[in-house]
């Protein structure tokens, strides 16, 4: 269905699964692009997680990273999900945690 979305000048989107990341060079080109999916999305009988969306953030949280224009970095859950992660004991274990 996002094929045929025509995406705004200056902004693009990526989706894994069913999450979508609108980005774009400055706040109004993603502000705009974010309310032509969300009405694109509506139209097309889809609706979108209010608790999931983060509109228009310098950082947002994207499959375990949090990305921003300084790049991107594990969030912190998931570097918290990494440490607890009990260390290895022998070969199998080894081979498991892989």
């Amino acid at each position: 269905l996002l094929q045929t979305f025509p995406t705004t000048s200056g902004t693009q989107i990526m989706q894994y699964a069913d999450d979508l990341l609108v980005s774009g060079k400055n706040e109004g080109q993603v502000r705009e692009g974010t309310i032509e999916l969300l009405n694109f999305l509506g139209n097309n009988g889809l609706r979108v997680s209010k608790g999931k969306l983060q509109f228009v953030q310098p950082e947002v949280r994207y499959l375990g990273h949090v990305l921003g224009q300084g790049g991107r970095w594990l969030s912190p859950e998931r570097i918290r999900g990494i440490l607890s992660i009990p260390p290895p004991r022998n070969h199998w274990e080894v081979r498991k945690l892989l």
